[in-house]
């Protein structure tokens, strides 16, 4: 088949995970034998006062035996949690170990290699249309890491954590200079509901994101809510967009919002657009996000406010670059990345995996059939483009690997008509207090005072 699956279990997080399991439990052990060790001297109490109201006294040898194994349970309770809490430390510190040997090791390699890297990163540009494809856009950022002197010393770092540092750094000086940094995301349009038709497989998400993509500047700006049933509800959230006079919320500042604010300032819109389209508390939330739109969608599944008010337990990101975002292990996720997209090596490391939920397909370019199809001269190429994407979207539909086939039924939407709702958002800019307003003309008139 031509495509990947991707997916592994950290050994040392699931031996510390296990540890602690272990601690919790002998925990909860020690309580109920203390409980019955209470219990059981209550017996003897009440024993002892029922034999000194009737002027003898009275022992019981089974009760006396009972007491004595239950001082000792708590004894060998207490040793075996305390020796738990040790291993579990100790299993802990040995995962942080290894993981610094391992980036350490990854760091020196890289370096060693860096003259024959530079060469097959140019090699592998040339054949994919003087675009780097995904392994080596990831590479060139790591290049780019090792060559920074103020990074050499942090080689127990990973190079993925090393690119989300600089993204944020980055991001806060955007912001800091940016003028919109006293800006909010708000809802300013909301499309009537309409009728819509989806296959129910996978192909759904992509006939879906294309009602949002490829439609003019006046669906700029638009992302939509369905309603998949009474108490199931997901969100399509678009690409990266034109400005529109920085208005637009899904314009280059999204990217900046997304990786440097962990765009939080979409959630107010966001939940604001699910409870217009009826969802109530507690419902199921499926997020769906192309490019940009993927890493709203990884970061909004982390977000605390939305996951006490819904069940966030379903993502699908297409050609999105989130492998710097823990994605919570209760989260089924599905990635879609084409190893020909040089979008999702922008964040420099391949998407982390971890836990039996999170699933990442990788395919191998473009199909032969599609290609005649697709925008030849696109800004980041043909591999990037939805239709791509919902090509790959369609493969998986007619051919699923067995090892995925469960997680992608669980994706699956209703035949029948489903109701949706496009939302606009724009940024605008937020009103200054009353107080505020009055320190700017203090302050102009200290610059400037009247003649």
């Amino acid at each position: 088949m031509g495509y990947d699956v991707n997916y592994n279990q950290l050994d040392y997080a699931q031996a510390h995970e296990i540890c602690r399991q272990v601690t919790r439990e002998l925990a909860g052990v020690r309580e109920q034998v203390l409980a019955a060790l209470r219990t059981a001297a209550r017996c003897k109490n009440e024993l002892a006062a029922v034999g000194m109201a009737a002027g003898t006294m009275v022992r019981s040898p089974s009760l006396d035996a009972l007491d004595l194994q239950l001082r000792v349970g708590m004894m060998q309770a207490g040793s075996l949690a305390i020796e738990s809490q040790e291993l579990t430390e100790a299993m802990g510190q040995a995962g942080q170990n290894y993981e610094s040997a391992e980036n350490r090791v990854e760091h020196q390699i890289l370096a060693s290699t860096f003259v024959q890297k530079v060469g097959e990163v140019i090699q592998d540009i040339r054949n994919n249309n003087m675009r780097p494809p995904t392994v080596q856009m990831e590479t060139i950022l790591r290049l780019l890491m090792i060559s920074r002197p103020d990074l050499a010393l942090g080689w127990d770092e990973s190079f993925g954590d090393q690119v989300e540092h600089q993204t944020k750094e980055l991001a806060e000086f955007i912001r800091y200079f940016s003028s919109h940094r006293d800006t909010d995301i708000v809802i300013t349009e909301q499309d009537p509901v309409q009728l819509v038709q989806v296959s129910g497989g996978m192909e759904s998400y992509f006939e879906l994101h294309s009602m949002l993509e490829g439609h003019g500047s006046e669906e700029n700006g638009k992302f939509m809510v369905v309603e998949a049933d009474e108490n199931t509800y997901v969100v399509i959230l678009p690409g990266t967009q034109e400005r529109d006079g920085f208005k637009n919320g899904f314009d280059e500042w999204g990217i900046v919002d997304g990786l440097g604010r962990e765009s939080e300032n979409y959630v107010g819109v966001i939940d604001d657009a699910i409870e217009a389209s009826g969802a109530r508390e507690g419902d199921e939330i499926i997020l769906s996000g192309y490019s940009q739109g993927g890493i709203h969608v990884a970061q909004l599944m982390r977000n605390k406010f939305l996951n006490r008010k819904y069940k966030m337990n379903k993502m699908i990101t297409l050609g999105s670059p989130i492998g710097n975002i823990d994605i919570p292990d209760h989260v089924r996720s599905l990635s879609i990345e084409d190893s020909r997209d040089m979008v999702p090596g922008t964040d420099g490391t391949p998407n982390k995996n971890r836990g039996r939920n999170h699933f990442t397909t990788i395919f191998d370019g473009p199909k032969e059939t599609i290609k005649p199809q697709l925008e030849e001269h696109s800004l980041f190429g043909t591999p990037h483009q939805l239709k791509n994407y919902g090509d790959h979207l369609r493969e998986l539909d007619e051919k699923p690997k067995p090892e995925i086939q469960e997680q992608l039924r669980q994706f699956h939407l209703p035949r029948a008509p489903l109701k949706a709702r496009k939302f606009k958002i724009e940024r605008v800019r937020r009103p200054k207090a009353k107080r505020d307003q009055q320190e700017t003309v203090q302050k102009l008139k200290t610059m400037a005072p009247p003649h």
